[in-house]
């Protein structure tokens, strides 16, 4: 029974870790997308059939034969490296180098309009459009799933007016005919890990409404650790190769504990049979 748990447990978390590299593969051409890397960590081990005191000199190991009961996935850890950066030549369109995200907010309403809440995310993906907002009362910069970009304190960037030439200097300052709508704000997160992924290419950010960033997180800009790119957009740093030599791995490993289960079954029929006669 111990060899089936083992390679029972095995199998679910390498579907797990399949299901990991096809989101990966899935997202190949997503702007901003951070691939995830599977990790895989041990169950818990068991102690049994006490050894003899002569087999326990110089023994590092605790007293007893450990027997394993398999592995889970323990961790999808995100990697953080650059993807490749494509000049577009939209003046709209900022691309993170370095470390930190771009906080974006969209108002949650009841079915009277009414504006309940007011979520944040965070994402990498700077390809942002000029569009009219009624509740700003003015044009925004919102991301493909209709969040509205904020400066370095939080707060949404609102322009008056249609505007043209735009410009965004490498430190996030935003100025469109000339006049300045503040800086753009690039937040560094101490542990990406731990970000929640809620879908669209959006992490939660956990704040609540209206809450200023800058209690969180610190100003990846200031810090100097990041720089903004504008008439570019930043890849998805998935490599092809790598997650389909990833999906190999994967299928072997599969395969294997397959075949531990049914040799597991075979053997488990050979001694039924035996104890039967």
């Amino acid at each position: 029974m111990q060899s089936l748990n083992i390679s029972t447990s095995a199998m679910r978390g390498i579907q797990q870790a399949l299901d990991n590299t096809a989101n990966n593969l899935a997202n190949i051409d997503t702007n901003g997308y951070k691939r995830r890397v599977a990790s895989f960590s041990e169950l818990l081990s068991d102690s049994m059939t006490e050894q003899p005191a002569a087999d326990n000199q110089n023994r590092n190991t605790p007293v007893g034969l450990r027997v394993g009961s398999g592995a889970r996935l323990g961790l999808s850890k995100l990697d953080l490296g650059q993807g490749n950066v494509k000049m577009t030549d939209v003046p709209t369109d900022v691309a993170i180098e370095g470390q930190g995200y771009f906080l974006v907010t969209h108002k949650i309403k009841d079915a009277n309009g009414a504006v309940i809440q007011e979520e944040s995310r965070l994402t990498r993906d700077g390809s942002f459009k000029v569009q009219f907002d009624d509740d700003e009362g003015g044009y925004v910069l919102h991301t493909p799933s209709g969040h509205i970009l904020t400066d370095n304190n939080g707060v949404n960037i609102v322009l008056p007016e249609p505007v043209q030439n735009i410009e965004i200097t490498p430190e996030g300052a935003l100025t469109a005919n000339g006049v300045a709508y503040g800086n753009i704000g690039i937040w560094k997160v101490d542990n990406p890990d731990q970000l929640k992924q809620v879908g669209q290419n959006l992490f939660d950010a956990e704040l609540a409404s209206g809450e200023n960033p800058a209690t969180k997180y610190a100003n990846a800009i200031d810090e100097g650790i990041a720089t903004l790119r504008q008439g570019a957009l930043e890849g998805s740093n998935v490599t092809m190769t790598e997650e389909m030599s990833q999906l190999v791995n994967i299928q072997r490993a599969y395969q294997l504990n397959s075949r531990a289960i049914g040799i597991s079954d075979q053997m488990m029929g050979i001694a039924n049979s035996l104890r039967s006669r």
